[in-house]
C-alpha cells in the first residue's frame, strides 16, 4: 500500500502543479478539505474510491492515472492542454452567467 501512496501522492502534487493549482483550488474543484489535501500529496493519508474519482476529475484526469509511475504522466500530458481549456471555459461561462443574472435582477 506504501507504493500505491507515494504514487498517488506524487501524482496529485505534479498534477496540481502542471495546472498552476493551489491545494486549496484543488480542495474547492473536488470538493475536498485542503487539508485533506495536503496530507494525500504528504503521503499521510489515503482516497476512498469517490475521492479519487473526484481529485482526478478536478486534475482533468481518469481516476487510473492517478495510480501512473514516472514517465506514463508524460505519455498523457495531451490531455493537459484541455483541462486547461475546461477550466477557461468554464470560468468565462460561470462569469457571463453571473453577468447576465445580475442584469436581469437590476431590471
Amino acid at each position: 500500500m506504501a507504493k500505491v501512496k507515494e504514487l498517488l501522492a506524487a501524482n496529485l502534487k505534479l498534477g496540481r502543479v502542471r495546472l498552476g493549482f493551489s491545494a486549496q483550488r484543488v480542495a474547492e474543484i473536488s470538493g475536498l478539505s485542503c487539508a485533506h489535501i495536503r496530507k494525500l500529496e504528504e503521503g499521510n493519508s489515503f482516497v476512498t474510491a469517490e475521492e479519487l474519482e473526484r481529485l482526478s476529475g478536478a486534475l482533468g484526469r481518469k481516476p487510473y492515472e492517478m495510480l501512473y509511475e514516472g514517465d506514463e504522466w508524460e505519455s498523457t500530458d495531451s490531455f493537459t492542454g484541455l483541462a486547461d481549456l475546461h477550466m477557461e471555459l468554464k470560468e468565462k461561462i460561470n462569469d457571463l452567467l453571473e453577468k447576465t443574472i445580475n442584469r436581469r435582477l437590476r431590471l
